[in-house]
């Protein structure tokens, strides 16, 4: 007799393949190849769709409710907190689902799909003169659909702040199938809609009743700071709508950062600006952290566009990446820190008086160590992309020790920064360890990851101390637990405490409000597990060994040489470098560098049975094949990951 679980399973892959035109794949590979994002957990789905047209992916909603199956969407899975995993199925939208509308450069603004990507989107959008507004580090594959989910800013969000201030409308797909579009409405729209039966009526009632009766501890308890993105954003829907009617009332502020868990984003309508004709960076260097804060005030008087940190561990770190050592000649010795200080306008001779203005004021500052110009392209550009390749630098670090990203997203007003860096340090080095401090300084979002192994008991328990000793320090700042990564599976069990039973509750309330069945992406924002579930690497992991031909000590080991990536999808670029050719011709996981890194990890893990050949095994071809060991991974990798080296192993030992 069948098994239940079987019969429904092969239920629901026959409903989605008579329904829909895209991929289905409940294949074991997908599944694995799916299980993971660029965070520190992983969670095996049921299986993986990827929808080809709108209509696929209302019919995905329809059948994950008729059968009661949860949904994960997913974009470009450069989820840092672990959003873009989870049980069930999950919806990949980057491969089809990437239209661009029709770009109404008059009054700046267009529809998208939530699977363009923002590089693609700000190409199509840079011979209008335009741009959209938030530019996040992840940009060469990070999509709309996953920054409206997250509440994306990035390094200039001092200008343009977060995504939530750039959608004017989301069409979406509620958790019982239906349709709804949602933007700004009058009193009597707003009023019309909430008398319908449907489910979208239902929402359109309740949310503002549930916000309405929690006004006064809202206001309270959210930080009133530029950069938040914990929680459902419920601030933000009382004050766009129902403290200012004259704006009109809109549910998009509940939608975007909300993670995929109240509704399915089908399109969104946004804005854009200007984009800037000329940029210029002054970086100065410090002989000290706590020298290169002491500076921000004076540096965010003269109203820079970005102004990013970067400490002594990822300068170093640069200096050994291939891609980066030719922008290394720029940096004067060994500092400590860099301020990366970004200044935009209309002219080069704005931007050239105002960079050379704010080198004049820091002459002779204390702790000041060089100040290093950079107005031509030719060294700008090379700058910036060593910070934006900060994240896959640090995972890069070989060694059981990684900079883990748990309480790496706090932010606090800018003038207590350097307060606020100096007492986060002095936590992590009461539990034994330490971290990297890089980010958006000019903003007060400094990402800080403490160096932990997680295959280590005493380290899973010390990253667990270290959350609740920061969570008491970010609320003693009124601060926010997460400035731009999002809640996921890393934070969204401190939202409780973050923001209070009071207000923790209207989150579940709004919740329940528009997931009924608990089916969209379960686990984020609230009702999250503990922190220190669903790890990736687990205390005691220990994966199979392998009789290996090449010599890995520079990497310690052929494992570690796997394990160099992290999952931050570099390799799923489409523009520049050569990085991944295979990916760029089917814009499939499973022919991506980080899709073949995890094949191997995953086939070396424990399974119980010694008598294995785990790099003998035939799924494992099905995802090395198409890798063509041009080693463009191996020149253009932050991490260093070298697969062509990884598939010449693998090759050897399934034809031996």
């Amino acid at each position: 007799m069948q098994d239940f679980h079987e019969q429904k399973r092969a239920a629901i892959i026959g409903a989605l393949r008579r329904h829909i035109a895209g991929e289905v794949r409940f294949d074991p590979t997908s599944c694995r190849l799916y299980s993971t994002d660029a965070s520190i957990y992983q969670i095996a789905p049921l299986g993986v769709v990827i929808p080809k047209t709108p209509d696929d992916l209302t019919a995905i909603v329809q059948i994950a409710a008729e059968t009661e199956t949860p949904l994960v969407p997913r974009g470009g899975g450069t989820s840092l907190s672990g959003q873009s995993i989870g049980p069930g199925i999950v919806v990949d939208c980057s491969k089809y689902l990437n239209n661009i509308g029709p770009i109404d450069v008059s009054a700046r603004k267009v529809t998208v799909q939530p699977g363009v990507v923002l590089d693609q989107f700000n190409r199509a959008l840079a011979v209008h003169g335009l741009q959209f507004g938030p530019d996040v580090s992840t940009a060469s594959r990070a999509t709309l659909g996953g920054m409206i989910g997250n509440n994306s800013a990035g390094s200039r969000s001092i200008v343009y702040g977060k995504t939530i201030d750039h959608v004017l409308s989301i069409k979406s797909i509620l958790a019982d199938g239906s349709t709804a579009t949602f933007g700004s409405c009058t009193p009597t729209e707003w009023k019309r809609k909430a008398e319908r039966s449907t489910l979208e009526g239902r929402i359109h009632r309740d949310s503002q009743r549930i916000t309405e009766q929690n006004d006064a501890e809202i206001v309270k308890r959210f930080p009133h700071i530029l950069r938040r993105v914990s929680g459902y954003n419920l601030l933000d829907f009382l004050e766009t709508g129902l403290r200012k009617p004259d704006t009109g009332q809109s549910l998009v502020p509940l939608l975007v950062g909300s993670e995929g868990t109240l509704a399915v984003i089908a399109e969104a309508e946004v804005n854009l600006v200007q984009r800037p004709k000329s940029r210029g960076l002054l970086v100065p260097h410090f002989d000290s952290l706590a020298a290169a804060l002491d500076v921000l005030d004076l540096c965010l008087t003269l109203n820079p566009s970005a102004v990013e940190l970067m400490d002594t561990m990822l300068i170093d770190l640069a200096r050994t990446q291939r891609s980066l050592k030719g922008v290394m000649a720029a940096i004067h010795g060994r500092p400590a820190a860099l301020l990366m200080v970004e200044f935009s306008g209309d002219s080069a001779a704005e931007v050239s008086a105002r960079v050379h203005d704010l080198e004049r004021r820091l002459q002779g500052k204390p702790g000041i160590t060089a100040l290093v110009p950079a107005l031509e392209p030719s060294l700008r550009d090379p700058l910036w992309n060593m910070r934006r390749a900060a994240v896959p630098l640090l995972l890069g670090i070989p060694g059981e020790r990684k900079p883990v990203a748990f309480v790496e997203d706090c932010a606090v007003n800018p003038a207590r920064l350097p307060e606020f860096a100096r007492l986060f340090r002095e936590i992590l080095r009461a539990h034994g360890t330490d971290g990297a401090f890089y980010g958006h300084a000019s903003v007060g979002c400094l990402h800080i990851r403490p160096l932990l192994n997680l295959k280590d008991v005493q380290d899973v328990r010390r990253m667990r101390a270290i959350s609740e000793d920061v969570t008491d320090l970010v609320l003693e700042f009124g601060g926010s637990l997460s400035g731009e990564h999002g809640d996921g599976l890393a934070r969204g069990e401190w939202n409780k405490k973050m923001f209070g039973p009071t207000v923790y509750e209207a989150f579940r309330q709004i919740k329940r409000l528009f997931d009924p069945r608990n089916l969209l992406n379960p686990g984020k924002v609230v009702d999250s597990p503990a922190m220190t579930e669903n790890l990736r690497y687990g205390p005691g992991y220990d994966p199979q060994p392998v009789a290996t031909v090449l010599d890995y000590s520079n990497q310690e080991g052929f494992f570690h040489s796997i394990e160099l990536c992290n999952g931050s999808g570099v390799c799923r670029k489409t523009q520049g470098g050569a990085m991944c050719p295979s990916f760029r011709a089917t814009r499939d996981e499973r022919d991506s560098t980080r899709g073949r890194a995890n094949a191997l990890r995953m086939t070396l893990s424990p399974s119980g049975d010694e008598n294995r050949e785990p790099l003998a095994e035939r799924w494992l071809m099905e995802v090395m094949d198409l890798c063509l060991s041009c080693k463009a991974c191996k020149a253009e990798c932050p991490s260093n990951v070298d697969v062509a080296k990884l598939t010449a192993e693998f090759q050897h030992a399934y034809y031996q």
